[in-house]
């Protein structure tokens, strides 16, 4: 799909009020998180992770850009709203992606992509310390089978090119992806989700340039591949997921859009056998069939709370 049409569907379904639309908005965001690892793999054969960062996110930033000057309804959000969104970007973006860039670098993107689904029980437990959630028996259970599913994709996918550092900082990644939700979620109704988003992404992409100084710069020789690769990132991964994933994560709780997050592993096999001709077992289809059934239970609605 072209860029162009992404954004304009991204646009589109913000205006929608229906809570199948919240939901949808968050399975296509997972979706095209879940081929980030993909982008990433290529795109560091060019960029060192935190230029890549920087670079990518500038681009996303002069896309909004271009949008928020076409709008003339904008407005900036009160302090206490400012606040959750300053601190959402420096976490969720800023932080959060420089440290996947850097694991992405030292893992491979499968292990990548199935330690992703772990992310909602991370979410769930930072609820339950900080924010005081308790969830349901569907949710517990269906990220238990969830988690069933990632153990089954995880053996198939493990391979030398495995980094336990990077792994570990991949689950470090869901703590501060949970910190994000909350935050995120927390923000009241009368900012819109595009200013939001906006402001996120513009507060990431400053917080990048300081921590250039974390790593020496280098540009390799760059391709075709990872120029589209670091454009996919850009509009697709960054600003289109974004827009999405906030218009859901704000009409649904944190508990419920991390459980979605389980999409994640699955589209990165599928887009990995379409893309690196990797080959899907069955125990990849095994694991897909339960993650993508943990994820129905996790948001059947029940009466009573656990």
């Amino acid at each position: 799909m072209p860029s162009g049409t992404i954004l304009l569907f991204c646009i589109t379904i913000v205006d929608m009020n229906r809570s199948w639309k919240h939901y949808l908005a968050l399975m296509i965001s997972v979706c095209l998180w879940g081929s980030s690892f993909i982008a990433d793999k290529i795109a560091l054969q060019s960029f060192s992770p935190l230029f890549l960062c920087l670079i990518r996110f500038m681009i996303s930033s002069a896309v909004l850009l271009i949008f928020r000057l076409g709008r003339k309804d904008f407005r900036y959000p009160d302090t206490e709203d400012m606040k959750k969104i300053a601190a959402a970007a420096f976490l969720g973006i800023s932080v959060y992606y420089a440290i996947e860039n850097i694991a992405v670098n030292m893992t491979s993107a499968a292990d990548a992509s199935v330690i992703s689904a772990a992310y909602p029980l991370l979410t769930i437990l930072t609820g339950i310390v900080f924010y005081h959630f308790r969830p349901s028996r569907n949710q517990v259970a269906g990220i238990l089978m969830a988690c069933i599913g990632v153990l089954i994709l995880t053996v198939s996918s493990s391979n030398e090119n495995s980094s336990l550092a990077g792994n570990l900082m991949m689950v470090f990644n869901g703590f501060l992806w949970a910190l994000y939700n909350y935050l995120t979620g927390r923000i009241s109704r009368n900012c819109d989700n595009f200013s939001v988003t906006y402001l996120q992404i513009l507060i990431g992409t400053l917080c990048f340039i300081p921590m250039l100084l974390l790593e020496p710069v280098s540009i390799g020789p760059v391709t075709a591949a990872s120029v589209v690769a670091l454009l996919y990132l850009a509009v697709c991964c960054s600003l289109a997921a974004l827009l999405l994933y906030n218009y859901g994560l704000r009409n649904t709780d944190p508990a419920t859009a991390a459980a979605l997050m389980n999409l994640m592993p699955v589209a990165g096999v599928v887009l990995s056998a379409l893309i690196l001709k990797e080959t899907i077992t069955m125990r990849h289809i095994f694991g897909g069939i339960i993650i993508i059934a943990g994820v129905f239970v996790s948001e059947h609605k029940t009466g009573k709370q656990a």
